[in-house]
């Protein structure tokens, strides 16, 4: 390869100094430099040259962000990283924003940041397509789709808009059933990584003693019942995505190896040798505040700063209540579809039930209700009494009132001899475990006699949140 064929690497930083080392292994590695001391001076390098890549120190942040932004609107595929203290967390997100790929935290290690060099400069044509947004966020698989037109879901579009274009982990927060699995989504399938596996890995359904063999694997012979190598979620979504989700349930000797991967780009099976190299952007989620977790000693602090670079909140059905017409419209339009039949209409009394319910299940709870309400009201309108709502009057949900209400409920359907659906009695019987253990779901699947893994599923199921 000629001198001129090396790939060109912009250096963008105020301290000669602080790339220098950087620098070296480049050049070692087969790339030529040029470097900036001002967003003005990287601006005239750019217009004379064909950069591959641009590194942009933040040791001055307005110069740096003014040099991100500068550049990005010069070339939208311009592959960049910022490259920042652990600490400038707020910086690093307003890079992102004004078009950073990805950062890397000082002192850089050369050696881990060349491989995602290399990753983003293979993919520069990629990240040179961005997808529309338009159509409530249709994803892929099955055209599952966000739906709202509120200030405070129309947020959660901007952000997304935002970070597809990136590489950098994303934290989604918000209660169970908000729809955190359909963000993580839309992140990867409309990102540059959207040709790319996208794997899904619930932390809190799969036992302690697996939840390493899920995401790393194993080879044979690594421990009882391993009688074969296996790859894990990290080697099959190489490329791709990896959606970790209920984040804040993964154990500390897992947290210590995630994050290992998020700084190497690599990892060895359970019970192997061999050094694994892996190219995945994280997407994690979590129905907790794990910032709290973090100062509950819980969550080691080094993987949240990871994590969460570029969070994104979700918010809860209650808080977003004028997008519950629009969502009742398009679950009932789905029912219809799955039925072959025609879409049932809302009556004014049953909107007006839906928009005073405080919904703790959120969006998964409106989509279980208006499913079972369409089967109800056969060819009429759905009315309250398909719904099955409480009052608007009803005690605050999840509390000692709530729950003496609901069980009372249950054992007075009981005693007049109604034949009451297997499915309500298991989800008041999980409602009232979590309200006597005040939300401990390990203490809870203990008292039922059930696993961990079956609570949380339930919940997913029911819409519960805990």
């Amino acid at each position: 390869m000629s001198q001129q064929e090396k790939p060109l690497v912009l250096l963008v930083s105020e301290d000669g100094g602080e790339l220098k080392s950087l620098g070296s292994v480049l050049v070692a590695d087969g790339y030529r430099l040029e470097q900036a001391g001002s967003s003005s001076e990287a601006c005239t390098l750019f217009r004379e040259h064909a950069h591959s890549f641009a590194l942009v120190d933040l040791r001055d942040p307005a110069e740096a962000l003014k040099a991100i932004e500068a550049l990005r609107a010069a070339d939208k595929s311009l592959p960049m990283v910022a490259l920042a203290e652990r600490a400038q967390t707020k910086d690093v997100a307003r890079a992102i924003e004004k078009g950073a790929n990805d950062w890397v935290p000082k002192p850089a290690d050369a050696e881990k940041l060349l491989p995602l060099v290399r990753s983003l400069i293979s993919r520069r044509a990629e990240l040179g397509k961005p997808v529309s947004l338009e159509g409530g966020l249709r994803e892929e698989p099955n055209f599952r789709k966000i739906v709202g037109s509120s200030e405070k879901i129309r947020n959660v579009f901007e952000s997304i808009k935002i970070v597809t274009g990136s590489d950098v982990p994303v934290l989604i927060q918000g209660e169970t059933g908000t729809g955190k699995e359909l963000v993580a989504m839309a992140v990867h399938y409309r990102g540059p990584r959207r040709g790319h596996p996208f794997f899904p890995v619930n932390c809190a359904a799969i036992p302690e003693t697996l939840l390493e063999s899920e995401l790393f694997g194993h080879e044979r012979g690594a421990f009882t019942g391993a009688v074969e190598r296996r790859k894990g979620k990290f080697e099959m979504a190489d490329g791709g995505t990896l959606f970790l989700d209920e984040i804040a349930e993964m154990p500390p000797a897992t947290q210590a190896k995630i994050l290992r991967v998020i700084e190497d780009h690599s990892f060895r099976r359970v019970g192997g040798n061999d050094l694994i190299h892996v190219d995945v952007r994280i997407v994690s989620a979590s129905n907790k505040d794990v910032k709290k977790e973090v100062e509950a000693g819980r969550f080691r602090e080094d993987l949240y700063y990871r994590l969460s670079v570029f969070p994104i909140y979700l918010p809860a059905l209650r808080e977003r209540r004028n997008d519950i017409v629009e969502l009742a419209t398009y679950f009932l339009q789905k029912a219809a579809t799955e039925t072959g039949t025609s879409p049932k209409t809302l009556s004014e009394a049953a909107i007006k039930a839906m928009l005073e319910h405080p919904w703790p299940g959120n969006v998964r709870e409106l989509q279980n209700t208006l499913k079972r309400a369409a089967l109800l009201a056969a060819e009429g309108a759905i009315e309250p009494s398909h719904l099955g709502l409480w009052q608007a009057q009803a005690p605050a949900v999840g509390s000692p009132a709530a729950m003496e209400q609901e069980v009372g409920r249950l054992l007075t359907d009981l005693q007049k001899g109604q034949i009451v659906p297997l499915s309500k009695v298991e989800e008041v019987l999980i409602r009232q475990a979590l309200n006597i253990t005040e939300g401990n779901i390990t203490e809870a699947a203990n008292r039922l006699g059930v696993s961990r893994s079956t609570i949380y599923r339930k919940l997913q199921e029911y819409g519960i949140s805990c």
